[in-house]
Order: C-alpha cells, then sequence, then structure tokens
C-alpha cells in the first residue's frame, strides 16, 4: 500500500507529484480545491468550506498489475471526497468518469455507423457576472434543446458538456462544447457554414449572440 498527503496545509509533507510525476494533475486541482473552501468560508454557503478543504486528503494508492503490458502501476484503491458540487477535485474525478463512458460507448456507435462522422462544435455566449451563471446556464441548456429540434440540424446523435472558465473582464465565460454524429452526406450539398450554425444558435437562444464553431 502507498499513501500520500497531497494537502499544502503542511510545509514539510510531500505532495503526490514529488513521489510520481503522471499524478501531478492531483496537486493542481487540491490546490484550486483549497482555494474554493477559501471563497466558501467567506460567503454564506460556509458550511461547504470543511467539507471541500479536507477533500481527497488522504489517496490510498496501490500497485496494481496491468493486463495489458504486464507492468505494475500505482492506481488509486481509496479515498474520501467531498462531492461538493463546485470542488475542483471531484469535478476532475467527474469529468473523467464521463470521458470513460463516451470511450466505452463510441466503439460500438462506430460499429453501428461505419460511415457516420464527426464534428466539434463550441456554442457561446456573453461573458456575465457569475451571480447570474445559473440562470445563464439553464438558458443555455434549454437553447440547446431548441437548437436541437431545429429542421436544420444535422446531427443523429451528439455529446454535450458544458464548461465555464474566466474570462478576461472577470466574469464568467460559459460555452458548450458538442461532439456531434452526421451523416456522410452533411459534408456535401448540406454542409453548414460557421455562418449559418451562428443563424441556428442565434434563433435558438432567441438573442443576437455569437457561435464559435
Amino acid at each position: 500500500m502507498f499513501v500520500s498527503s497531497v494537502s499544502d496545509k503542511g510545509h514539510n509533507a510531500l505532495s503526490l507529484g514529488d513521489l510520481s510525476e503522471r499524478d501531478k494533475v492531483w496537486d493542481k486541482h487540491k490546490h484550486n480545491s483549497d482555494r474554493v473552501s477559501d471563497y466558501y468560508a467567506k460567503s454564506r454557503y460556509n458550511k461547504y468550506s470543511q467539507r471541500t478543504k479536507t477533500c481527497a486528503e488522504l489517496l490510498d494508492f496501490r500497485l496494481v498489475l496491468e493486463a495489458s503490458d504486464g507492468e505494475y502501476k500505482l492506481k488509486l484503491a481509496a479515498s474520501r471526497f467531498c462531492r461538493v458540487r463546485h470542488c475542483p477535485v471531484c469535478q476532475w474525478r467527474r469529468s473523467l468518469m464521463w470521458k470513460a463512458k463516451a470511450y466505452q460507448a463510441l466503439p460500438k456507435v462506430k460499429q453501428d455507423y461505419p460511415k457516420y462522422r464527426w464534428l466539434f462544435l463550441t456554442l457561446t455566449v456573453k461573458n456575465c457576472p457569475i451571480y447570474e451563471l445559473q440562470k445563464t446556464l439553464d438558458w443555455m441548456n434549454k437553447s440547446f434543446v431548441r437548437l436541437t429540434k431545429l429542421k436544420d440540424f444535422p446531427a443523429i446523435g451528439w455529446i454535450k458538456s458544458v464548461e465555464v472558465t474566466r474570462g478576461k473582464d472577470g466574469n464568467a465565460h460559459p460555452h458548450i462544447h458538442c461532439l456531434l454524429m452526421v451523416a456522410p452526406s452533411y459534408f456535401g450539398l448540406n454542409y453548414l457554414s460557421q455562418e449559418r450554425w451562428v443563424e441556428l444558435w442565434q434563433k435558438s437562444a432567441r438573442l443576437s449572440l455569437f457561435c464559435y464553431s
């Protein structure tokens, strides 16, 4: 068994990145989690502060034999996660779970639809103040549903993910990433230009916005 603390509370404590180069990402997300905990402590949501602060403080790694190459590699065996919605560690873990599910499903999709192609589409709106983020995300998700119901929408299936980053103006920058599966004919007469995608997104969002694909 191998146990390492990734909390940066103690100045003498080793970080996981000191012991495993490939696991430095844990340190990054844990550091961000501690910052979020501090923000919670100063807000009306202070009840989440301690949960976020203690999230993934101890990680139990064990050497596991990989069947693919016959080598032993460190694998996470146990830990305690806070499951707070905006915890960077838990959000990262959640994204890994959905990525794994997508990777598991795609081979079957490719087998069933061997000639179909994929598009990557990003839909965005103007930056909004953080206190309007929830309302903006609700509106964007409803707009996306309307987009998929338009006659010109070409996809027969898709994977959708919402990402929020910090804009240069300090406000929230929400956007939707989509992986769209389309028929081979899309790249012929049915092809949609970027300008047409902008029109469809504006129509769906019912406002003059911007769409980048």
